[in-house]
C-alpha cells in the first residue's frame, strides 16, 4: 500500500507538470498562433515574436528539467501503469528525445525564426518575389539540417525528419508507395485523356462574396457534426486547424470570390479535422494524449471529409437545396452537374486546388525537392527553377510566377520540413477508413445523401476519435479497418469514383 501511495502521488505530480506544459503549448501553438494568422495587427510581429520565444523557452525548461526527467524515468516501463499512463510516457519519451537533443539557445532561435519567416513568406507571396523570402528559407533548411544531425545519430538525415512527424516513416517506405501509386495515376490520367475528359473546363460559379461563402461553410459543417459552441471558423492566409482543447477548436480557412469551391473544400478539410479534435475524450487533457497521434492521422480525417464526403454524389444531392438558398448562382446547375464538376480530372498549378489524381504528384514534387535540399543536392537559390522544371515534367505546366509556384505553401516557412510525405499516409488512410465504414454501414453515398452524418461521426468516434493519441497511427488504422495500411483501397476508391463520373 505504501508503494501504491508513492506511485499515485508521483503520478498526480507528474500530471500537474504535464498540464502546465500543455497550458504553455496550447497558448503558444494554438491561441497566440491563431491570433497571429488571423487578427493580429501587422506591426505587432516584433513584440509577438518575443512573447512566443519566451513561452517556448518556459516550455522547453519544464520538459528538460531534472524533476520532469525523474518522473519520466520512474514511470517508464513501470508495471503499474495503465494503458493511458503507458501511452503518455511513451509519447513524452519520444517528444523529449527530439527536444533534448537540440541545444536550448538553438531551439529558441528557431522559434523566433519561424515566427518572423511566416510573416516574410506572406509578404513575399503578396509581392510575388521569392528573393524576399529566400534568406529566411535558407536559414530554415540550415536549421533542420542541424536538427537532423542531432536526431539521426549517424543515420539518414532526411529519414530523421520524416520520423519526427510520422513515427517509423522512412524514405524507403515513401519510395515504395510512390513506386506503386505513380504508375496507377499515370495510367488513369492517360485513360481520361483518351476519353477526352482530361482538363475539361470547370463550371463557372460566381463570383460569390466572402460573407455568403462563410455562411455556407457554417451550414455544411454544422450538419456534418462540427459544434460551434466548442469551436469557430475564421479567415486566414492558409487553411489550418488549431485546438486549445476539445472544447475550443479554431478552424482557419481561406476563400476566393471567383471560385466558391476553393473555400468550400478548404472548410470541409479543416472542419473535418475540427470534428476530430472536438470528439477526443477531454479526460485525456493533462496527459499529452488529447490530440491526434500524428499529423497524418489528422490529415487523413481532413481528406476523408474533403474528398470522400465532399466530392460524393450524395453530398451534392443532400446539400443542393440548402446551398441554393445561400448561393443563388447554383440554381443554374443540377446536383449531378456539380458532382461531376468537383471530380474533374486535370492538372493544377496550386496543390490545394488539385484534383484527387494529380494531388499526390504535387506531394511527390515537394518530397523530392526538400529531400534534395536537406541532402545537399539542391541549393535554395535554385529552388524556383527546380520547382518549375518538376511541374513541367510531372504535370505539363509551368508556373508563371513565384506566387503560383515555389511560394504557394506556408509549410517550409512554418518549419514543417519533412512533413509533406505524411500526405501519402493520410490519403491512403482516408480511403481505407472509407472502405471499412462501407463494409459495416453500407453505401456511404446513401448515408450521405440521406444526411445521416451522425452515422459517420459515431463510427469515427468509436474507432478513432475518442482515443486521441493513446494509440499510434498504425495501431488506429489497423484497429479501425481490420488490416494494416496499404495502397489498394486508395486505388480502388479513385478507380470507382472516376468511373462513376466518366463512365470508363
Amino acid at each position: 500500500m505504501r508503494g501504491l501511495s508513492i506511485y499515485d502521488t508521483r503520478l498526480r505530480e507528474f500530471k500537474e507538470m504535464i498540464s502546465e506544459v500543455e497550458y504553455l503549448k496550447y497558448t503558444l501553438n494554438s491561441l497566440i498562433y491563431w491570433d497571429k494568422i488571423t487578427y493580429m495587427p501587422e506591426e505587432g510581429i516584433e513584440y509577438r515574436t518575443k512573447v512566443m520565444s519566451y513561452l517556448a523557452d518556459k516550455q522547453y525548461k519544464l520538459m528538460s528539467g531534472p524533476k520532469f526527467a525523474a518522473h519520466v524515468k520512474f514511470f517508464k516501463n513501470n508495471k503499474r501503469n495503465d494503458k493511458i499512463t503507458d501511452s503518455m510516457v511513451k509519447r513524452i519519451c519520444r517528444n523529449s528525445e527530439f527536444l533534448s537533443k537540440v541545444p536550448e539557445e538553438e531551439y529558441s532561435r528557431y522559434i523566433e525564426l519561424v515566427a518572423v519567416s511566416e510573416q516574410v513568406w506572406e509578404e513575399a507571396k503578396n509581392k510575388n518575389d521569392f528573393q524576399i523570402f529566400r534568406p529566411y528559407l535558407e536559414e530554415i533548411f540550415d536549421t533542420f539540417r542541424r536538427f537532423a544531425s542531432y536526431w539521426s545519430e549517424g543515420g539518414d538525415s532526411y529519414d530523421a525528419l520524416l520520423n519526427y512527424y510520422e513515427e517509423g516513416l522512412t524514405t524507403k517506405k515513401v519510395d515504395e508507395t510512390v513506386k506503386k501509386i505513380k504508375p496507377f495515376l499515370i495510367e488513369m490520367a492517360a485513360e481520361a485523356k483518351e476519353a477526352g475528359v482530361y482538363g475539361r473546363e470547370r463550371l463557372k460559379i460566381g463570383p460569390v462574396d466572402g460573407a455568403r461563402q462563410q455562411q455556407l461553410w457554417r451550414t455544411v459543417l454544422a450538419d456534418m457534426g462540427f459544434s460551434f459552441s466548442a469551436g469557430r471558423v475564421d479567415i486566414g492566409s492558409h487553411p489550418t486547424i488549431l485546438a486549445n482543447s476539445p472544447q475550443d477548436v479554431r478552424v482557419v480557412s481561406s476563400y476566393a470570390e471567383k471560385d466558391m469551391r476553393f473555400g468550400l473544400f478548404n472548410a470541409l478539410h479543416s472542419g473535418g479535422k475540427g470534428i476530430y479534435q472536438q470528439s477526443i475524450d477531454k479526460g485525456l487533457l493533462g496527459t499529452f494524449l488529447a490530440e491526434a497521434p500524428s499529423f497524418s492521422m489528422e490529415e487523413a480525417i481532413g481528406r476523408f471529409y474533403e474528398n470522400v464526403v465532399g466530392r460524393s454524389r450524395g453530398f451534392w444531392t443532400y446539400f443542393y437545396d440548402k446551398m441554393c438558398t445561400i448561393v443563388g448562382e447554383l440554381k443554374g446547375f443540377q446536383p449531378e452537374d456539380l458532382y461531376a464538376d468537383v471530380n474533374k480530372i486535370g492538372p493544377s498549378l496550386i496543390r490545394i486546388d488539385a484534383d484527387q489524381f494529380t494531388y499526390l504528384l504535387h506531394i511527390i514534387i515537394r518530397y523530392e525537392l526538400e529531400r534534395q535540399i536537406i541532402e545537399g543536392q539542391l541549393k535554395v537559390e535554385d529552388l524556383p527553377k527546380a520547382w518549375n522544371d518538376k511541374y513541367r515534367d510531372y504535370l505539363g505546366m509551368i508556373p508563371s510566377c513565384d506566387r503560383e509556384g515555389v511560394l504557394q505553401d506556408i509549410h517550409w516557412a512554418a518549419g514543417y520540413v519533412g512533413y509533406f510525405p505524411s500526405y501519402f499516409i493520410s490519403n491512403l488512410s482516408a480511403a481505407q477508413i472509407a472502405a471499412a465504414i462501407e463494409r459495416e454501414e453500407g453505401s456511404l453515398d446513401s448515408v450521405i445523401s440521406e444526411g445521416r452524418f451522425g452515422v459517420i461521426k459515431s463510427w469515427l468516434h468509436e474507432k478513432i476519435f475518442r482515443y486521441g493519441a493513446v494509440y499510434n497511427t498504425e495501431e488506429l488504422v489497423e484497429y479501425a479497418t481490420g488490416k494494416p495500411l496499404a495502397a489498394e483501397d486508395y486505388m480502388d476508391y479513385l478507380r470507382k469514383r472516376f468511373s462513376e463520373v466518366y463512365k470508363f
